[in-house]
């Protein structure tokens, strides 16, 4: 079960960290982002933080202090994500990139991948010393720009390119796992260049595919937003099935998740949570642990691959034909 206080624990380990990662010689301040900068916590929050530097050599630093706090806040009984990513920026960047304008900034997301998810992951966020008037100047300058109509198409095309280059890829395959795995990819890349089209963005990992859903429906598109979670691998039905098989750990995330939605009043039931844990955590194994790869992830998938005409078909749609 949760804290009834889990409002007041999130808000003084993020003060804490801005606190004692902010005493770093070179840091300026940090952006604060994700469902705690935008002012829409959950109990499972994380605490998102994307530096800023004077000096950017103060970044091994800043990560050390990271892995500090966390350990700390783990032995103390209460512990607490805190991430930091890979995403930083210079204040001489942030000077230059705001001087430049969204046109410029388009064409640098496509170079600089800092860019492109920092802006995403940052929306909506906050400066962490409001006394800060370059970092709070920038977090309002993301607000504005993030949907310009030049960042959207820049961001629409890389989704784009991502979409078909893993598609390509599926169908080159030689192996059942490497078929599944790439047209997974390609299907979240459909999902997002929808997204980027409706004007809309995805928050928390761990309830992103029932937030697409809702997104979907508002915009008349739920038939291919219920084809993507078929060709993603996240239908409901499936993935809420295969949670039954999840290691132990995952089990009780999935557990605590369906309770932190329930304390803040979320409209999701407890299948779409279950897909939306197991989902989550497909990607990271796929991308990050691949020794966790398991029958819980569906990999390989027998059935998808048969699907890769369909995935092609809906991302011509999309774009007008390759």
């Amino acid at each position: 079960m949760h804290s009834a206080h889990w409002r007041q624990l999130i808000e003084e380990r993020l003060q804490e960290a801005v606190t004692v990662l902010g005493q770093v010689p070179g840091v300026r301040g940090f952006l604060v982002g994700g469902s705690l900068g935008r002012g829409e916590p959950w109990p499972m929050s994380d605490i998102d933080l994307l530096p800023v530097y004077d000096d950017p050599a103060a970044d091994d630093a800043v990560r050390r202090g990271q892995l500090e706090l966390v350990d700390w806040w783990t032995g103390s009984g209460r512990a607490q994500s805190l991430d930091l990513s890979w995403l930083s920026w210079t204040a001489g960047e942030i000077r230059t990139a705001m001087a430049a304008g969204p046109e410029a900034l388009a064409v640098t997301i496509r170079t600089d991948p800092r860019w492109f998810h920092g802006i995403d992951k940052a929306y909506g966020g906050r400066g962490s010393d409001p006394g800060d008037e370059l970092v709070v100047a920038f977090a309002a300058w993301i607000a504005d720009v993030r949907f310009h109509p030049a960042v959207v198409a820049a961001r629409i095309g890389m989704w784009r390119d991502q979409a078909r280059a893993a598609a390509n890829a599926a169908f080159e395959a030689t192996s059942p796992v490497t078929a599944t795995l790439q047209l997974r990819e390609s299907a979240r890349a459909l999902r997002m260049m929808l997204l980027e089209s409706w004007g809309e963005r995805l928050g928390s990992m761990g309830r992103e595919w029932t937030r697409f859903e809702r997104m979907a429906a508002e915009h008349g598109e739920s038939r291919l937003a219920a084809r993507i979670a078929v060709l993603a691998g996240a239908d409901t039905a499936t993935a809420s099935r295969r949670a039954g098989t999840a290691p132990l750990w995952l089990r009780e995330r999935i557990t605590l998740c369906w309770q932190a939605r329930q304390a803040v009043g979320e409209p999701v039931t407890e299948a779409q949570n279950a897909r939306d844990q197991l989902v989550a955590y497909m990607v990271h194994v796929t991308r990050h642990r691949p020794d966790l790869d398991g029958p819980w992830t569906g990999t390989p998938d027998p059935d998808l691959a048969a699907l890769l005409p369909d995935l092609r078909s809906a991302i011509d749609q999309r774009t007008g034909g390759v």
